[in-house]
């Protein structure tokens, strides 16, 4: 039985004015049911040639495409992955249109043909720390050159990024609503009564903007609608929300100016390869005193001087009005947690104390927007169902709506599971289970980078009160380990004194990015940072 797909049953949305997303359902699906997609898409956009894309997450047997492209436009080619083609054929063919107006009977041209195939394609497979799978999946890109109709001197698009740039200025969605202004004067008319300092200026329109509006989820380089609206609304994609901020900055007197981005999942972009169709993204740029300020308004969670994690993918374009350059997005963005325990055994095996967490950067983050609103409670029963066999009371917060300091995180604890008991001696894991990260890489062979978006550091210090009656009959020798060129490092320290033992742990990685080549350097690493924080601490009675 054949079931189509009733109009009633498609949906659409705005995503910004040149984007407009379609989700659709199938009421009658069910286990055993061939599902068939077939759609047309209708375009006057030609300056963005949709891309093809050969391999998937499963194994595909045939992949075919063919394009014809009338000789009015010119594109450039762009291939991706590693996957061989087993057609790769360009030629020509005529082609004509007839004319309607009656002014000619038909315009004859050439059109260029690209024919490509792929057969048996294995599947591209996630792999941990990775920015983007699509960076790495086999496919075709297009990005247009220049075009040139009949009798009209030819167009030239994206040759060079201050094209773009001064492309983007003259958009209607884009530069003609930086232009316009007007939309915050009443905002700024405050912030400049209030101080005359330009960094005071800088941070106070960045929390308004921050705390007034509300992000759509939506990523994208043109706002959807006039900035005077996003205002009112007080809702709006990415763009709306930071083109109003590089509004506000100018009005408050502040040398601000859009910088043009790819987020993470949308690819990496490269300053060689000039496309605008490459960025989904834009941010604000602040330059006082000389020292480049990067602002995004469309989470309140992040103190001003940290970017969102998704902005974490190389470059991005600082578009002036004169001219473009290139900005460094990873600048000060850390990934930070310090643990410290007090913690006393007794001669059960039973071990109680108190857990003190401080996070700063990402984890505050991540932690700050679970506890937003009624999410705390959430948050909390979370917690205690990760500190597995331990049972957790009297947790507290410090500095959770102060975004610049760090986030502490207080609670007591008790388990008598963690410990074993045996005969004469008590062993127990060096942190006591406590390690909250995974960072093992089982795969022997690595296809693809490791990208851990930015440094990060994990620091634990426990001391244990040594159960009476006891001695220490055993611990870890002290070790430090090191990645090759500085990538990172890890250390293990354990000291006894004064009836306790302490342990001081430290992972730390100051490199964001790494290769294929350096992935076994690596892997080992982590296997050995795992290995010595299984080892164990044994009590011995006396």
């Amino acid at each position: 039985m054949e079931v189509k797909v009733k109009d009633e049953s498609v949906f659409w949305e705005e995503e910004d004015s040149y984007k407009r997303n379609y989700r659709f359902t199938f009421p009658a699906v069910k286990e055993g049911s061939v599902i068939e997609l077939k759609y047309i898409i209708k375009s006057e956009f030609f300056r963005y040639l949709r891309d093809w894309t050969f391999q998937k997450s499963i194994p595909v047997r045939w992949s075919e495409y063919k394009v014809m492209i009338p000789e009015f436009y010119q594109y450039n080619t762009q291939f991706y992955g590693t996957v061989p083609f087993f057609i790769n054929k360009a030629s020509t063919s005529s082609s004509s249109i007839t004319d309607r107006q009656g002014n000619y009977s038909s315009l004859y041209y050439d059109d260029n043909v690209l024919h490509l195939a792929a057969r048996d394609v294995p599947a591209i497979v996630e792999e941990p720390y990775v920015n983007s799978i699509e960076n790495y999946t086999s496919k075709a890109k297009f990005t247009l050159r220049s075009y040139k109709f009949p009798h009209q001197e030819m167009v030239p698009v994206n040759t060079t990024w201050a094209q773009v740039g001064a492309d983007m200025l003259k958009d209607d969605d884009f530069g003609i609503q930086l232009k316009k202004g007007g939309a915050t004067d009443d905002l700024a008319a405050v912030i400049n009564t209030a101080t005359q300092a330009p960094f005071e200026k800088m941070l106070m329109g960045f929390d308004r903007i921050r705390n007034s509006l509300k992000w759509n989820g939506n990523y994208s380089k043109y706002t959807s609608n006039k900035l005077t609206k996003t205002w009112v609304d007080k809702t709006g994609n990415s763009a709306d929300i930071n083109l109003l901020l590089i509004t506000l900055m100018r009005e408050l007197g502040l040398t601000a100016n859009p910088v043009l981005l790819s987020t993470r999942d949308h690819g990496i972009l490269s300053e060689y390869s000039t496309s605008l169709a490459a960025m989904n993204h834009v941010i604000c740029s602040v330059t006082i005193d000389n020292k480049e300020y990067l602002l995004d308004a469309t989470q309140r969670w992040l103190p001003y001087n940290m970017l969102p994690f998704q902005c974490l993918n190389g470059i991005g374009l600082v578009v002036m009005p004169e001219n473009v350059r290139w900005v460094d997005l990873l600048t000060n963005e850390k990934n930070n947690v310090f643990y410290q325990a007090n913690l006393k055994i007794d001669t059960t095996g039973e071990i109680s104390g108190t857990m003190q967490f401080s996070a700063l950067g990402y984890p505050a983050r991540n932690i700050r927007a679970a506890c937003s609103g009624a999410g705390k409670e959430e948050y909390i029963g979370n917690l205690k169902k990760n500190l597995k066999s331990w049972e957790v009371e009297d947790i507290m917060f410090e500095n959770l709506d102060s975004l610049n300091k760090p986030l502490l995180t207080g609670y007591k604890i008790k388990s008598t599971d963690i410990s074993q008991v045996a005969g004469n001696l008590i062993y127990m894991n060096i942190l006591a289970n406590l390690n909250q990260f995974d960072y093992s890489f089982p795969q022997e062979k690595r296809f693809l980078p490791i990208d851990f978006g930015c440094p990060f550091k994990e620091s634990y210090i426990f001391t244990f009160e040594i159960p009476g009656g006891y001695t220490v009959e055993s611990y870890p020798q002290n070790v430090r380990l090191a990645l090759p060129d500085q990538g990172g490092s890890y250390k293990l320290m354990t000291t006894v004194e004064g009836g306790k033992i302490i342990v001081n742990v430290q992972i730390s990685i100051t490199k964001a990015n790494f290769y294929v080549g350096e992935y076994l350097p690596l892997r080992e690493f982590f296997a050995q940072v795992i290995a010595k924080q299984s080892q164990q601490i044994v009590f011995k009675k006396i």
